[in-house]
């Protein structure tokens, strides 16, 4: 849906931002996707940090759907898939606030919040039984109250891995983003976002020097979002890269551009912090625009339970970057500037990213 549009299924999507708090304007709930619908979507979008573009895809409709659940309206427990919504993400910041450690605060119900939730159970007397209906949110309710609510488990490694826990000693996945039908965006040249993406991946592959390196394709196949968080999260990998290149409709937009997990209050602290070393690493190799490193929800971020950081190389839309792109040099140097980041970041060397 997008400005413009009219009918039922508007309605819906008003309905839903009106119950959310959204203030649809003088014309309420009228079945027409005017400018402060879009405005509102857009003030949405932002919220959850998904692309803000005004304009209701199936991301965006799940998001909304997501944000209607409440605390106590569902029986929640541990099933495939996972249950998500607003009522997991309040159920996880509590378990947060009282020390009982459920991961990523990301509205998704997986196997570590299940544990967590059992924890929680038998240190106050409930049934461990993993279920959570409205009488263990009630004394979720009255636990976190009297905590600080940090919302966030305190990072004793200042975003970095721990000593006997190092990102080289275990699998890192790399994930080229699109393939097959799905070619992302294409450059004046004609050439693939999705083929770039591989071949920077291909060639990470090869010089990652990690104890085991999984690609999440190794040929032009498209697989689904869920795929890719599966691999990442049944493979107890220690870190997932994801492989973009960006466009914009405006020729003189270019850049380099990182992103780590980020979401109502929660962030990634590993994320956040290999995100800073791999976008300063890799803007001053291909000497490209430092955009900078943002928090985002963005799938293969939220879906996955472990730090990952979603990098968009450059901009093909941008004649200096696809200049850059055309070498035939550039996916080895791509890569090697990832590695390269991965390292210092390995080795918490803080002048790299300082200087």
């Amino acid at each position: 849906m997008r400005r413009g549009d009219r009918g039922r299924e508007v309605v819906d999507l008003q309905t839903r931002l009106q119950a959310l708090g959204y203030e649809l304007g003088g014309r309420g709930i009228d079945g027409v996707f005017r400018e402060m619908t879009e405005t509102c979507v857009r003030s949405f979008q932002q919220r959850v940090g998904i692309l803000s573009d005004g304009t209701v895809g199936a991301v965006t409709w799940r998001e909304l759907v997501e944000a209607g659940y409440r605390a106590g309206g569902r029986l929640l427990y541990l099933r495939q898939p996972p249950f998500r919504g607003s009522d997991v993400v309040e159920l996880q910041r509590m378990l947060n606030d009282i020390g009982f450690d459920p991961g990523a605060v990301n509205g998704l119900l997986d196997g570590r919040t299940a544990r967590a939730i059992r924890e929680f159970q038998r240190n106050a007397g409930l049934q461990p039984d993993g279920v959570v209906d409205g009488e263990v949110f009630r004394v979720l309710r009255t636990y976190a109250g009297q905590s600080a609510a940090t919302h966030q488990i305190p990072d004793k490694n200042n975003g970095y891995f721990s000593e006997n826990e190092e990102l080289f000693g275990g699998v890192i996945v790399i994930d080229a983003a699109h393939g097959g039908h799905e070619r992302g965006c294409t450059a004046p040249n004609g050439v693939a976002e999705a083929d770039l993406n591989l071949a920077v991946a291909q060639a990470l592959a090869e010089i990652l020097p990690a104890r085991e390196v999984l690609l999440t394709r190794d040929t032009d196949e498209e697989i689904s979002p869920e795929d890719r968080a599966f691999l990442a999260n049944t493979s107890q990998a220690r870190m997932v890269i994801s492989l973009h290149h960006a466009y914009h409709p405006a020729p003189e937009a270019g850049g380099t551009a990182s992103f780590y997990f980020e979401r109502h209050g929660y962030r990634s602290h590993r994320g956040r912090m290999a995100a800073a070393y791999i976008q300063r690493g890799v803007s001053r190799a291909l000497d490209t625009f430092d955009i900078g490193e943002f928090g985002r929800s963005y799938d293969i971020l939220r879906e996955t339970n472990i730090p990952a950081v979603m990098l968009e190389l450059l901009h093909l839309s941008n004649p200096e970057d696809l200049d850059i792109a055309s070498d035939p040099y550039y996916p080895t140097a791509a890569a090697e500037a990832i590695a390269g980041s991965l390292e210092q970041y390995a080795g918490r060397d803080a002048r790299f990213i300082t200087a």
